[in-house]
Order: structure tokens, then sequence, then C-alpha cells
């Protein structure tokens, strides 16, 4: 009992670490769902949503928009991800909740110069939308 216990852990451990999230079925934009590796003259960046328990309840079911320079390219669910393959320069990444009576917007303007940019996005304390580079603290 106790060895077949630890064997169903350690798969679930496994298959939650394989793929931690998922890409989203929801593109709006040819910039979206590219590949990881941009062409020449283009940077790839990665918008990911994070899992968050939520006590709102449209939160669930209603989609987090991202907008690329004012114009949408994707919606996320919770854990879910956009690849964009963008034109160098300075880019603004805003993210916003589809749902939302009020402000819930979060931006970063990010200088796309062909390294790959990895941000997260996730909801405050306070209700508003974070967006950051994966891996810095809120």
């Amino acid at each position: 009992m106790k060895k077949t216990l630890v064997a169903l852990a350690a798969l679930l451990l496994a298959g939650c670490a394989s793929n931690p999230y998922e890409p989203t079925l929801q593109v709006k934009s040819s910039f979206a769902n590219a590949s990881a590796v941009a062409p020449a003259g283009q940077t790839h960046i990665r918008v990911h949503r994070l899992e968050q328990s939520s006590i709102v309840p449209f939160e669930k079911t209603c989609p987090l928009m991202v907008f690329l320079d004012g114009q949408t390219v994707a919606s996320l669910h919770f854990n879910q991800y956009v690849d964009l393959n963008v034109p160098n320069g300075m880019r603004t990444i805003e993210v916003r909740i589809a749902c939302a009576l009020t402000k819930t917007t979060g931006s970063i303007t990010v200088d796309a110069n062909g390294k790959n940019i990895s941000l997260v996005t996730d909801r405050s304390f306070f209700g508003t939308y974070n967006i950051r580079p994966e891996g810095s603290s809120k």
C-alpha cells in the first residue's frame, strides 16, 4: 500500500512538472501562437497568466485580454499562455480582465531586441492585474 501511494504521488508530481500550463486557443492576431524561435528582426514574447485561487465569481470564466501596442492579440484563462513574435523595438503589453466594471489593467513596456522575453500576469490583493518578467517578485 505504501509503495503504491508513493508511486502515485511521484506520478502526479511528474505530470505537473512536465506541463505546468497550456497554450491558449483564443488568439486574435497574426503575432500570436508563434514558434518559439522568432524570425530575424523579431522577438519572441511569452505571456503566461498564473493560476490563482479566486473568490470573485466571474474570474474563473472571464478571460484576461492581452494587448500588444493597443491591439488585442489573445485572451487567457488561468494557467494559459500565448507566444508572440513581434517586430523589434519598444513594445507595450497590457492585460485587462474582460468582465470587470472597474479599471483592472496592468501594463509593461519591453525592449524587443531579439532576445526571448517571458512575462507572467496575475491579480494583486487589491484586484488590479500585474504583468512582470518571469522570476521577478511582485
